[in-house]
């Protein structure tokens, strides 16, 4: 049987794509997997997983990667279409792109809801696909060797887009709020002028660094 395995990188970051990396593997491979030691992306190094990556290739019957940019996430919001719907329907994409050159038997996908039975629900409203067995859990892609395999890509995807973004507007560090190095650049654009497009201008961060932007010139202003 063939399975597909869905999962992303870049989800909580501020900066950046989201990218969402589905890979087909036949259940007979898998083992292979194991021995290349393919693993959950965030437990191997930026250079194993650069060197994992041809390997899982290699045996995958398919690759299929989508990007969520900046504006993209940016106009979903404005229209009242939160994130993990917006995430799902680039799952629901490579699964059709998937059935377009294979018959897959499985899907399993990291499911970033916490809330696990409203995300299964809204899942089986949009995949209408009744042979397909679907697996949607929390920590998939440290449970399940496929997610694991499309988690590395997914990682080393973004990586690969971060860097080339860095080259046009200088070192950000890692793109999430969490790094102390992306918040003062955030901070220096925001004093120079406009944050450009591949901030995710939708995210609380942005909101609260403009907040005290505001605050810190009308202390100015009023001396």
């Amino acid at each position: 049987m063939l399975t597909l395995g869905i999962d992303e990188a870049g989800r909580g970051a501020v900066l950046g794509p989201l990218v969402v990396c589905g890979a087909v593997f036949d259940e007979n491979d898998l083992p292979k997997l194991k021995e290349l030691g393919v693993k959950d992306s965030k437990m191997l190094s930026p250079s194993q997983r650069e060197k994992m990556r041809g390997g899982i290739e290699k045996f995958a019957k398919a690759v299929i990667i989508e990007k969520l940019q900046p504006w993209d996430i940016d106009i979903g919001r404005g229209d009242g279409t939160n994130l993990n719907r917006l995430e799902v329907m680039k799952f629901l994409e490579i699964i059709n792109k998937s059935f377009e050159k294979m018959r897959v038997g499985r899907v399993i996908i990291d499911a970033p809801d916490p809330n696990l039975p409203k995300f299964r629900l809204m899942l089986s409203a949009l995949i209408k696909r009744d042979s397909l067995e679907i697996i949607a859990e929390h920590y998939a892609d440290s449970k399940y060797v496929e997610c694991s395999a499309a988690s590395v890509i997914a990682k080393v995807t973004r990586d690969s887009a971060i860097e080339k973004l860095k080259e046009k507007h200088g070192d950000f560090g890692t793109g999430y709020p969490s790094d102390p190095k992306c918040v003062e650049w955030l901070k220096n654009s925001l004093e120079v002028g406009k944050l450009p497009d591949i901030v995710r201008h939708s995210w609380d961060t942005i909101s609260v660094l403009k907040g005290k932007k505001l605050q810190k010139d009308l202390k100015k202003f009023l001396g």
